[in-house]
C-alpha cells in the first residue's frame, strides 16, 4: 500500500504549484498531469522532494513524448476514409517519421491558411521582436536550437514564443471548426 510520506505531499504540492503558474500551457499541463501520477506510484523511491519532482517530470515527458510516437507510427497505417485525401510522409530532424494528410487544394482553404497565417504573424508580433522571426523558424522546420541562435535569444526564448505560437493556432483552429 502506498505511503504518503511527506517528501510525496511535498513534490505533489510543487507540482501543482507549476500547474497554476503555467495554466496557459496545455502540453505542460499534460507532462504535470501526468507527472502528479507517477508520484504517487509505490515502486518510485521518494527520498527527496527535488530529485523526486525532477525524476517524475522527466519521466513524464518521456512517455508523452513516445505515445505520441507510437500515435503517429499507428495512424500512418490506418487507411483514409476519403478517396479524394492522401498522406504525405517526412522525416522530421529528430529521423522520426512524419505522417500528414494533404487535401486537395481549394480556394477555400487556401484562404484559410492565409488568413490563419495572418493572425499568427499578428501574435507573434506581440510576443516581441523576436516572435515573428521564431514563427518564420518554426514554418521553415527550424529546430529550436538553430532557430535561437539565428535570432540571437536563449533556447528557452524560442521554447516559450513556440509554445504561445502552438496554442493560439490551436485556439485559432478550434475557432474555424466551431
Amino acid at each position: 500500500m502506498l505511503q504518503l510520506n511527506d517528501v510525496r505531499i511535498e513534490t505533489m504540492r510543487r507540482l501543482y504549484k507549476e500547474s497554476t503558474k503555467r495554466a496557459w500551457d496545455g502540453e505542460y499541463l499534460d507532462v504535470l498531469d501526468t507527472a502528479l501520477s507517477f508520484s504517487l506510484g509505490p515502486k518510485r523511491v521518494a527520498d527527496n522532494p527535488d530529485l523526486l519532482c525532477r525524476n517524475v517530470i522527466r519521466d513524464a515527458r518521456r512517455t508523452l513524448r513516445r505515445s505520441q510516437a507510437n500515435a503517429r507510427r499507428s495512424a500512418a497505417c490506418r487507411p483514409l476514409a476519403d478517396a479524394g485525401r492522401r498522406r504525405a510522409s517526412a522525416t522530421a530532424a529528430d529521423g522520426s517519421l512524419v505522417v500528414e494528410m494533404v487535401t486537395h487544394d481549394t480556394p477555400e482553404a487556401r484562404a484559410l491558411v492565409s488568413e490563419t497565417l495572418r493572425e499568427l504573424a499578428a501574435f507573434a508580433a506581440t510576443l516581441g521582436p523576436h516572435g515573428p522571426d521564431c514563427l518564420q523558424g518554426m514554418l521553415d522546420m527550424a529546430t529550436v536550437p538553430r532557430s535561437a541562435r539565428q535570432i540571437g535569444v536563449s533556447v528557452a526564448t524560442v521554447e516559450r514564443a513556440r509554445r504561445a505560437l502552438r496554442e493560439h493556432a490551436r485556439s485559432l483552429i478550434s475557432g474555424i471548426t466551431a
